[in-house]
C-alpha cells in the first residue's frame, strides 16, 4: 500500500478559501440578531403550486421581517404595484424596485433604535436566496442621505421575466463583481448592530 500523507494539499482548501471565511466571521461579529435561515416563505393556503416551485428552488414570494415596523410577504403582484425602477448593469437592463424603497413602503417600515444616533448607519439587510445564498447590505450605503447605492429588487431583465433566477433577484450596481447578486430571493431580514455587551 503507497504511503500518502496525511495533510496533502489536494484534502485542504486553498490559502484565499480560508481567508475569505474568515473576512466573513470577521465583518459580521459583533452583529445582533441571527442572520435567517434559508426557507422559502409560506404561502398563503399552501397550494400546490407553491409547493412545486419551492421544491424547484423557485421562491414564489419573499419575505420582509426583522427591525421593521410590519412583517410583510411580496409577490410578484405586491412587487409590481410599488414604484418601479430600471437599472442598467453589466449590458442588461433590470427592473424592480429600489431596496430602500421597498424598505420604507408603508407595508414594511424600517423600525430603527431611536436611543442611538444616526440608527441607519448601524442597520444592515441580509438577503437570502431560496438555494441558501446570502449576502448583507449595509442601510447607510443604499440611504439616499448617506451612500445613495443602487441595490434594486429585480423582477424583469430585459424586459422579460426572470424565469430560473425566481420572482425577485437582488441586483447592486457598481459593484464590480456581481457576488452580492441573489437571484430566487426568499428573505430579507433586517437587523441592527448592538455594540458587545449590550
Amino acid at each position: 500500500m503507497k504511503h500518502r500523507p496525511l495533510f496533502s494539499s489536494s484534502r485542504w482548501p486553498r490559502r484565499g478559501a480560508w481567508a475569505t471565511a474568515l473576512a466573513t466571521v470577521v465583518a459580521l461579529a459583533g452583529c445582533a440578531g441571527t442572520p435567517p435561515m434559508a426557507a422559502v416563505p409560506a404561502m398563503h393556503g399552501g397550494s400546490a403550486s407553491a409547493d412545486t416551485a419551492a421544491s424547484a428552488g423557485v421562491s414564489p414570494a419573499f419575505t420582509v421581517s426583522g427591525a421593521v415596523m410590519k412583517r410583510a410577504t411580496f409577490d410578484l403582484s405586491a412587487l409590481q404595484a410599488l414604484p418601479a425602477s430600471t437599472q442598467a448593469v453589466g449590458g442588461n437592463s433590470f427592473t424592480g424596485v429600489s431596496l430602500w424603497a421597498l424598505l420604507n413602503d408603508a407595508a414594511v417600515g424600517l423600525k430603527p433604535d431611536t436611543a442611538a444616533r444616526n440608527p441607519v448607519l448601524s442597520m444592515y439587510a441580509v438577503l437570502v436566496g431560496s438555494d441558501g445564498y446570502r449576502t448583507v447590505v449595509s442601510l447607510a450605503e443604499i440611504a439616499p442621505d448617506a451612500g445613495n447605492r443602487t441595490a434594486l429588487v429585480a423582477y424583469s431583465l430585459n424586459g422579460a421575466p426572470l424565469g430560473r433566477n425566481g420572482m425577485a433577484r437582488l441586483v447592486m450596481a457598481g459593484d464590480a463583481k456581481p457576488g452580492r447578486s441573489v437571484a430566487r430571493l426568499a428573505a430579507i431580514e433586517v437587523f441592527a448592530a448592538q455594540p458587545s455587551g449590550r
